[in-house]
């Protein structure tokens, strides 16, 4: 199957509601987790990689690292999380598969720096299911649910001013679909269980602004060390026309009890890093992302459960040399990520901190074609004991692809 073949075969995929989430308590607030980078790649590094701009890899969270490709790309990846929830001694656990979108990329001119890229890839997702046991005259449970999330389709471009400084921007639609369930189930036959379901619907237009520095070692000249760059990006989103509505179900009718159109304010994420290569085969980075998630709001009501959110990351990765090519073995990649994040959800008045470490590796299946696979072990908790602690294991697969489209034939 060509790679054109391939293209065709998931935008037909992703026309549907493709996005399954991952089972995470704390999601039930705000928009739900943020996610930085669907590409196992960037999972095994820590996510972010904010200046780093390969030949054979998209970055979808700076395009300005859109300007070094030099093939046509399409990647495209899935996730399976395993969730463990602990309180109180007692544990659950939950698993779910997941498309984690794909991105398509192709150079324009290398010299210029000028590249072209489009893709859809999920920004937040939601998706939670916790039951609470009320005991008073009458015994029941009440189960809390969601799922959905917010997806961003993207087209845009990279091109390289004097000094080698290269800027880049995309065009995003936002939308999504997040669901909030609440029923009661009553232990008693005189009673009726309740059920309420209330849906948002945001939908609106924002965009992404990155630059990428040149390689700034020719000033420091340190030995052994090269492509030395810093990155910045900020991704900007407008408010969001969001339809609401909120439905009562009961064991004799459903009935929907308002229908209205409001507006969703997301912050603006700002990011930035740095990298550089030792020894031409060690890539490092350092990154970090603020997303100032106190200013969130829904009809112009913000969310007491939400703080502004911060995350360090830090990666590196082991690419060998093509002219040392001698075999599979020797084409292999390897990565290595830690991160810490501030969280946005502040549960009680106590703050929800995660830490990651992350494991991945690139197996060769054609010249600059990849098999990928992030690996991702977190741990999320609060300050406060009494709260849920999570611990989480991700694993991401991906293909990348690469072929030469739009290039003249010498006659």
């Amino acid at each position: 199957m060509t790679i054109k073949k391939i293209l065709i075969f998931l935008l037909i995929v992703l026309a549907q509601d493709f996005f399954a989430q991952s089972s995470s308590t704390f999601s039930r607030s705000g928009l739900g987790d943020m996610i930085y980078s669907f590409s196992a790649r960037r999972v095994g590094m820590g996510d972010l990689g904010i200046a780093v701009s390969d030949e054979d890899f998209i970055g979808t969270l700076n395009p300005a690292s859109w300007g070094r490709l030099n093939r046509t790309r399409i990647e495209f990846g899935a996730n399976w999380n395993g969730l463990t929830v602990k309180q109180n001694g007692i544990s659950s656990f939950y698993s779910e598969l997941d498309f984690s979108g794909f991105a398509f990329a192709f150079p324009i001119s290398k010299k210029y720096g000028a590249g072209g890229a489009l893709g859809i890839v999920p920004f937040t997702n939601v998706s939670y299911k916790a039951k609470q046991n009320i005991q008073s005259i009458e015994n029941y449970d009440i189960t809390y649910e969601g799922s959905g999330g917010l997806s961003k389709i993207f087209l845009g471009g990279s091109y390289m001013l004097p000094f080698n400084v290269t800027l880049g921007a995309s065009l995003d639609y936002y939308f999504g679909n997040i669901n909030y369930n609440s029923k009661a189930n009553f232990t008693q036959e005189s009673s009726y269980d309740a059920e309420y379901n209330r849906t948002f619907r945001p939908k609106g237009i924002g965009g992404t602004f990155g630059l990428i520095s040149p390689d700034i070692n020719g000033a420091l000249k340190i030995g052994g060390i090269s492509d030395v760059r810093f990155g910045l990006a900020v991704n900007y989103i407008s408010n969001l026309e969001t339809d609401s509505s909120l439905t009562s179900v009961s064991t004799f009718y459903t009935d929907t009890i308002g229908i209205s159109i409001v507006d969703m304010h997301v912050p603006e994420r700002i990011m930035a890093g740095i990298s550089f290569v030792a020894k031409q085969t060690n890539l490092f980075t350092l990154d970090y992302a603020f997303q100032p998630w106190s200013k969130f709001s829904l009809n112009g009501k913000t969310d007491a459960n939400l703080r502004d959110a911060h995350k360090f990351s830090l990666g590196y990765e082991y690419r060998p040399q093509r002219d040392n090519y001698s075999g599979f073995w020797q084409q292999i990649m390897y990565r290595v990520g830690l991160s810490y994040e501030q969280t946005q959800y502040l549960i009680n008045n106590s703050g929800i901190n995660q830490y990651a470490f992350s494991l991945g590796t690139s197996f060769p299946i054609a010249l600059e074609n990849t098999i990928d696979i992030g690996l991702q072990y977190l741990i999320r908790s609060g300050d406060n004991s009494s709260l849920l602690k999570e611990n989480t294991i991700r694993v991401n697969i991906g293909i990348s692809l690469g072929d030469y489209w739009f290039i003249r034939q010498e006659k």
